[in-house]
């Protein structure tokens, strides 16, 4: 085994790595312990063993978790940049929809779909594909109608339906 492999264990096996990740980022310690053994793992053997020699090593992985963490331009903060500073899976939530509730997503539903019919064939079309989760710009491809017109087109019948609710 080379003195590589023995500091990658070393630093592996080490406490001090778990407790940085879990402050730095609680959420997915987990995988920040993973991408920055990547990042030793990737690194030339000079380097490293010079950093473990110099007794930078702690400064170095702690440095550079914080740094994938909070720059936007980092490759782990662009996979596990976080919504929020909760775990959402952890949580037990009860979703709870009383009659009341559903009459009221029942009257926005026919409010808009009352409003949506009274735009022309095409208007309709592109908002339904637009409401189903399709881009504008998707909608532009596949229909070779302009940019500008999908969009137009999307945030007219917004209005209409904001100008329903306010009515």
């Amino acid at each position: 085994m080379c003195i590589k492999d023995k500091i990658l264990i070393e630093v592996a096996s080490s406490d001090w790595l778990k407790q940085a990740a879990k402050n730095i980022c609680p959420l997915y310690h987990e995988d920040l312990q993973q991408h920055i053994l990547l990042i030793l793992c990737e690194m030339p053997d000079y380097k490293l063993i010079d950093l473990n020699k110099n007794g930078y090593l702690k400064y170095f992985c702690v440095k550079v978790m914080f740094n994938q963490t909070k720059s936007p331009r980092q490759a782990f903060n662009r996979l596990f940049a976080t919504i929020g500073q909760y775990d959402v899976h952890s949580l037990d939530l009860v979703e709870v929809d009383s009659l009341e509730d559903k009459i009221t997503k029942e009257n926005q539903l026919q409010t808009i779909e009352k409003v949506v019919s009274k735009n022309q064939w095409y208007e309709r079309e592109i908002f339904t594909q637009w409401s189903n989760g399709n881009s504008a710009r998707s909608i532009h491809r596949q229909t070779k109608i302009s940019l500008r017109e999908v969009l137009r087109v999307i945030k007219e019948i917004k209005e209409q339906i904001n100008n329903e609710y306010s009515d």
